[in-house]
């Protein structure tokens, strides 16, 4: 008999897969719910840009064509959106193949990355499956980041350290001034990755301006995605900010057409949709601070959030997810390290009020 694990190995027999958050179609039909919805994976409640969806629609015709490989008209368009030179924008199929990229190119087997924790989980996973691995860095009291800490666990095979900002799944973040003195310490030949996937969504004053730090600091980098405030996140599209010889050598790694030629017409077209990104941060806002009353007013704690999520502490966060479920309601349960949590979603008004009212019954029962 075969045995497969030992063929992969165990780095790839150990790995814990990625658990995504459960689909409504899915709730619904194991649970023969109607009307469910789902605030778990921080998808834009507003659905996709208007004028994205004009351009898909005009484009179909064209599907029976290869994508361009290196994005032209989008690097074109973005690169002008945020004054930076056109090598250095890499796209890839959302954040998770950028660090993907990352690792396979700049992270030997053996060698490590750094990140905090709670983060991003996929930085590990992908660390591993690449003979790599993440040493985590546990965050102090009130998931603020110890960046004495980040340095005195980066050694010799470091090479990458990942810090996300905000930060999912706690929705906290790091200044720009605590930025510039971890930036001031460490080797210049770390590459440091902001992973900003919910930049869009930051009201704070203090928050670092990556693009502008880059001038300075050759080994910042900054990764960003359509799947957010955008509402892209079907179409699987992302990229990274940074200097134009690190991302030559992504380059040379990267698939001939990794990003779909649909994802690109659709992210080109959501550039120009300004009106509809007002429409995303202001529901954004607006039902943060309901939410934040709300919890409030139920005694529970929660933390401010500059993202489109809120993580807050019910107690009992497997028990209130599994009957939140039950009633129609998906949020998210982030396992044992966080157990007393759940992390939802900022959704539509009715969505939130929804959410509010069964949290009500459940928290109450």
């Amino acid at each position: 008999m075969i045995d497969f694990e030992k063929l992969a190995g165990e780095n790839i027999a150990s790995l814990i897969p990625y658990q995504p958050g459960k689909p409504v179609k899915e709730l619904e039909r194991e649970l023969g719910i109607k009307k469910a919805i789902k605030l778990a994976s921080n998808e834009n409640p507003l659905g996709i840009p208007p004028k994205s969806k004009e351009a898909l629609m005009n484009f179909l015709d064209e599907l029976n064509r290869y994508p361009l490989g290196d994005c032209y008209y989008l690097r074109e368009k973005l690169s002008k959106k945020l004054n930076v030179a056109q090598n250095e924008l890499l796209f890839g199929t959302g954040s998770n193949e950028i660090i993907e990229l990352l690792i396979r190119t700049f992270v030997k087997p053996g060698e490590n990355v750094v990140s905090f924790a709670p983060s991003f989980s996929v930085y590990g996973i992908i660390a591993q499956a690449n003979n790599s691995f993440c040493k985590w860095v546990e965050t102090d009291k009130d998931f603020i980041v110890n960046f004495d800490k980040i340095l005195e666990n980066i050694d010799e095979k470091t090479r990458l350290v990942f810090l996300a900002n905000p930060n999912n799944p706690t929705g906290t973040y790091f200044s720009e001034e605590q930025l510039v003195s971890f930036l001031d310490k460490v080797r210049e030949d770390i590459l440091v990755i902001l992973d900003e996937a919910y930049y869009e969504f930051v009201d704070a004053a203090d928050y670092p301006n990556s693009l502008k730090l880059m001038k300075k600091y050759p080994n910042l980098f900054s990764m960003r995605t359509f799947s957010k405030a955008y509402g892209l996140a079907g179409l699987r599209i992302g990229y990274i900010i940074g200097n134009s010889k690190a991302l030559d050598m992504l380059n040379r790694v990267r698939q001939p057409f990794n990003v779909n030629m649909a994802a690109q017409v659709a992210a080109i077209a959501a550039l120009d949709d300004h009106d509809f990104l007002r429409k995303v941060i202001k529901n954004n806002r607006d039902g943060k601070l309901y939410l934040y009353k709300e919890f409030q007013r139920l005694g529970l704690k929660y933390y401010e959030t500059q993202a489109n999520f809120i993580l807050v502490d019910v107690g009992d966060g497997n028990r209130v997810f599994n009957e939140l479920l039950h009633k129609g309601v998906i949020v998210r349960f982030l396992g044992p390290k966080l157990a007393p949590f759940i992390r939802v979603s900022i959704g539509l008004p009715d969505e939130n009020k929804v959410f509010i009212k069964k949290l009500e019954e459940v928290i109450g029962g």
